[in-house]
């Protein structure tokens, strides 16, 4: 019976252990991240593109500074968004992914930077130790959810698809020390009515 006890204890003690290590590494890897980021829809929305507005929220769990950029301010030919640089993940409801979305500002014909003399202006926000700053999400600055087939790109059925952001490096000027790391939100359920589109279904890491 003693011997029994024992490894039960024993059992109890080790399992104690490995979630306490589990908590610890997790709690580092937040803290060695130093931002996190959050998805949520936009309640204050409304009419038919509801839908479609979400608002993303950047938090600092560092106890320093973080400064980050996640979009422009100034771009050549394009519209601009403090958003530009955060890019869709949609997963369809039969598991297939696809990847990397990135910001476009308009429907089609889409319209790349054009060269310019003044180049392009970054949005930079410093977030003070557990401070957050919080920005509109339109993703139909991201697809053409008009789909007016006029244009050979990848098409996508209407459904709910599973909806995340993701936040990518951007590289250093070598003056400022932005916050460097992939960042991704929390999953949410966008339901599109009709079929939509976007020039490419997955882009490269």
């Amino acid at each position: 019976m003693i011997s029994n006890m024992k490894a039960l204890l024993l059992t109890g003690a080790i399992a104690f252990i490995v979630i306490t290590a589990k908590a610890t590494q997790q709690a580092e890897t937040e803290s060695a991240h130093g931002l996190r980021m959050s998805l949520a829809h936009d309640e204050a929305a409304s009419g038919p593109d509801k839908a479609t507005h979400f608002t993303v929220t950047f938090s600092n769990l560092k106890r320093e500074d973080v400064t980050l950029s996640t979009g422009l301010l100034v771009d050549c030919g394009r519209p601009v968004s403090r958003t530009s640089f955060i890019n869709l993940n949609l997963t369809d409801s039969k598991g297939k992914r696809h990847r990397h979305l990135p910001y476009l500002g308009d429907g089609p014909p889409y319209q790349g930077g054009t060269a310019c003399g003044n180049g392009v202006t970054l949005f930079v926000a410093v977030l003070h130790p557990g401070e957050s700053l919080s920005f509109p999400l339109d993703i139909g600055k991201y697809l053409d959810l008009a789909d007016s087939k006029q244009y050979d790109v990848a098409r996508f059925p209407a459904g709910v698809y599973s909806l995340q952001v993701e936040l990518r490096p951007i590289p250093s000027d070598g003056k400022v020390k932005y916050w460097a790391g992939t960042l991704s939100s929390n999953a949410l359920k966008v339901h599109f009515e009709s079929e939509f589109a976007a020039p490419l279904d997955d882009y490269p890491e």
